[in-house]
């Protein structure tokens, strides 16, 4: 065990110092070239709409003068990049031809908060994102004040609503009336479905899903007032 441990470090050490040898040697070879190739990569590939693109890594990384590739600082620029509110992680190297390759994995906004005039995202990792100036995500809007346990909770019940077609396409927002008591505001119908608190909001919402397979497509939704998933093993559909 402990020849395996010592073989593991080796290895490692070994790695970084070539990486590191290997980012020298190229950045010694064409110090006095100028930059002409930059290959940036963006992910994931959600759309061709991102938070970020390669117009504002640029702006980001480079001024409007030439660089040439002796005045790049790697590390810097990583941490330029790392800065952004909308970058998750970066990775900056550079090729044995001269390329500098910019590999970027975004945050990736699952819901929009909205208390009061405060607005932001919230990220697939329950991370608060402010909102971009040049791209505006389509995800369900949630208006209310959350705590730190109730933005995971709500991350979690997205999670869920997005994996169904069904759900995906009809519940638009989520309100929080009062302390612990949350609303789904529906694209269909002029109801509300009540959801109670954000415990066991899976049976929840397999109750939801049953009760619009069996009345969404046959009758009028507009005389409901309200749906009510509260209570166990059952929908109670209040008309107006």
């Amino acid at each position: 065990m402990k020849k395996n441990k010592v073989i593991f470090i080796t290895t490692i050490l070994v790695y970084m110092i070539s990486m590191i040898f290997f980012s020298y040697f190229s950045q010694k070879r064409h110090r006095n070239r100028t930059l002409k190739k930059l290959k940036i990569v963006i992910l994931p590939l959600l759309s061709n709409e991102h938070f970020v693109n390669e117009k504002f890594i640029k702006n980001i990384l480079f001024s409007k003068r030439e660089k040439k590739i002796g005045q790049l600082y790697i590390l810097r620029m990583e941490k330029q990049l790392n800065d952004s509110p909308f970058i998750k992680k970066s990775e900056v190297f550079l090729d044995v031809d001269g390329t500098l390759n910019i590999k970027i994995l975004q945050k990736e906004p699952i819901l929009r908060i909205k208390n009061g005039n405060k607005e932001y995202y919230l990220t697939k990792d329950a991370e608060s994102c402010k909102l971009s100036s040049f791209y505006s995500s389509k995800v369900i809007l949630a208006k209310g004040s959350f705590s730190k346990e109730e933005k995971k909770h709500l991350v979690s019940l997205v999670k869920e609503i997005n994996s169904d077609e069904l759900l995906k396409d009809q519940i638009i927002s989520i309100k929080k009336t009062v302390a612990n008591l949350f609303v789904l505001i529906p694209k269909i119908g002029n109801h509300k479905i009540i959801l109670g608190d954000l415990e066991d909001f899976k049976s929840k919402l397999n109750k939801l899903k049953a009760f619009y397979k069996q009345y969404l497509n046959k009758v009028d939704i507009n005389q409901y007032q309200s749906i009510d998933l509260q209570y166990k093993d059952q929908v109670v559909a209040k008309k107006r």
